[in-house]
């Protein structure tokens, strides 16, 4: 979850675990006066949770790679 650590950090999110459900907590404010409002809750699978971060891996893997194709297609360039 994009923004979970920061989130975390600050106090916006927390966990829980009901059964064998995993669920996050997010804190709602009102955008215009800030008043708190109901928290929202999501449920989370750990097996959902780490499909997206092989996913995420392989994303890592495949732009690394790309990456250094480019340097290497740069470094030729700026050779001739």
């Amino acid at each position: 979850m994009k923004g979970y650590k920061a989130s975390k950090t600050a106090s916006k999110v927390s966990v829980a675990k009901t059964g064998d459900k995993y669920l996050l907590i997010k804190k709602n404010y009102d955008p215009d006066t800030g008043a708190e409002l109901d928290d929202s809750t999501t449920e989370y699978f750990i097996e959902s949770i780490t499909g997206r971060i092989s996913s995420l891996d392989a994303q890592i893997t495949a732009l690394t790679a790309e990456k250094a194709d480019y340097e290497q297609l740069k470094t030729d360039f700026e050779a001739l």
